[in-house]
């Protein structure tokens, strides 16, 4: 073969690999790379904000049953029970209901509420326990004091 009609040779069929010219190979390797850092990337946003997204919805729902354990009857006290009385108002009476110290009307009212309201109910209930346990108790007290002063009495005489 001579040199000067040297022939390149060229693939005759699609089986046959060529050369890639120089430097493509390491653009493509970079390429590559490059779109797999950004899919890292995005994947790691994607995470990162379901992450955030659960984490304040649990915040607030936590900060939620939170504040209503905290503070049981605000939630009751906001909207507007039987009676025309909010739960507040009848606990704020509470005691003159308990005492029998109210006017009518309001007794009538603290007792339309009552009737309808478990969570005021409870409370009036336990106010009238204390209060039929310190009555027994001064009734007690005063009974031991009368009984001594009975006992003083006759070793005077």
């Amino acid at each position: 073969m001579n040199k000067n009609n040297s022939v390149k040779h060229q693939p005759d069929s699609e089986g046959e690999w060529s050369a890639c010219p120089a430097g493509n190979l390491c653009k493509f390797v970079s390429v590559m790379k490059k779109r797999k850092q950004i899919s890292h990337f995005i994947t790691g946003a994607e995470i990162l904000t379901v992450c955030l997204a659960i984490g304040l919805i649990g915040f607030l729902g936590m900060n939620q049953f939170s504040s209503e354990a905290n503070q049981p009857g605000q939630r009751i006290a906001e909207k507007p029970c039987p009676g025309g009385l909010y739960c507040k108002e009848v606990l704020a009476h509470a005691k003159g209901y308990v005492a029998h110290t109210l006017d009518q009307e309001l007794t009538q009212k603290v007792d339309a509420h009552l009737a309808d309201c478990p969570h005021c109910q409870k409370k009036v209930d336990q106010l009238k326990a204390n209060a039929h346990n310190n009555a027994a108790n001064q009734k007690a007290a005063l009974q031991k004091q009368a009984a001594w002063e009975t006992y003083l009495l006759a070793l005077n005489q």
